[in-house]
């Protein structure tokens, strides 16, 4: 990515003037969070408010403008006359972004019939290095139930969960099936497709022509049971 050489004025505003107005900012909320990561990865594109809309999660472009506004009022980003976006400053939070919170998924075999809830119950801040911010709106965190998957995820563990159908034969995938989500690894043997656990103690599942099931996601990082408290 290019990178301009700062003149004498501007490294006056980004070692003084900035962090005073800074110090003075309200906190971001999630929406506006996740536009400034998206344009401070993606700098010397001129994307429109319907790329940013998509790729954070917002349906309309009204509602992404009105953001970028409170964004170039809070002194976080400018626009240029070529359209593009230049972050001024990225949001310190302890360097977090957060992501959407939903319900358990299991490690075991009896499993649950949903992840619990259709709408987030909240929001947990991650470091932003875990997060690909050009599709943030792709991510959640769910936590993890049974010991299946033990020693790499154990019960009551947070999991970062990228949404996608493909998969690599090493990745741990969040799958459902027959509608109880599972995080699991998948062995193909011939035309058959096995769901494997970690813990031996547990024994691999055959996945029959009888059985609806789909990937919902790919485990992106085992987060513990602390992070966001």
């Amino acid at each position: 990515m290019a990178r301009t050489v700062l003149g004498s004025f501007e490294k006056i505003y980004f070692k003084i003037i900035y962090p005073f107005i800074f110090s003075r900012m309200k906190r971001l909320d999630s929406q506006q969070k996740k536009i400034l990561a998206f344009l401070e990865f993606g700098q010397d594109e001129a994307y429109t408010l319907m790329d940013i809309g998509d790729s954070v999660g917002i349906d309309h472009p009204q509602k992404v403008q009105n953001k970028i506004n409170q964004l170039e009022n809070a002194g976080y980003l400018t626009r240029a006359s070529s359209g593009m976006y230049r972050v001024l400053k990225h949001y310190e939070e302890g360097n977090q972004l957060s992501i959407p919170f939903f319900g358990f998924a299991q490690c075991g075999h009896a499993g649950k019939t949903i992840l619990e809830d259709e709408y987030p119950r909240k929001q947990i801040p991650v470091p932003p290095e875990y997060i690909d911010a050009y599709d943030i709106a792709n991510y959640f965190i769910t936590k993890a139930k049974g010991d299946s998957m033990e020693p790499f995820i154990h019960s009551g563990d947070l999991v970062l969960i990228k949404i996608q159908s493909g998969y690599q034969a090493e990745d741990m995938v969040l799958v459902v099936q027959n509608q109880q989500p599972k995080i699991k690894r998948i062995k193909a043997v011939g035309e058959q497709r096995f769901l494997l656990s970690l813990n031996k103690e547990h024994k691999d599942l055959e996945l029959t022509p009888f059985d609806e099931t789909h990937i919902v996601g790919v485990v992106k990082k085992v987060l513990g049971e602390e992070v966001g408290g």
